[in-house]
């Protein structure tokens, strides 16, 4: 059910990301946060709808921080 989401959002991950290095502008480095964390927060959900809540909470946690960066960033831009 996750799982196409989970795929979109790390192929724009990777290909922001990819960007960045190809080209040494890191303006959209704040998206590409945005859509990581995203990635990771449907990852910690994959994983508790598994029963591994240990990791599901240390994935939200990580998807926490990485929102939180990604909106300071954009603060910033």
């Amino acid at each position: 059910m996750l799982k196409i989401p989970r795929i979109l959002l790390a192929i724009l991950t990777g290909s922001f990301a990819l960007y960045g290095m190809l080209s040494d502008d890191f303006s959209y480095v704040p998206l590409m946060l945005l859509f990581m964390g995203g990635m990771i927060l449907i990852m910690g959900i994959e994983e508790y709808k598994n029963n591994k809540k240990g990791l599901a909470s240390l994935l939200v946690a990580v998807s926490l921080f990485i929102f939180y960066t990604s909106f300071e960033t954009m603060l910033h831009w």
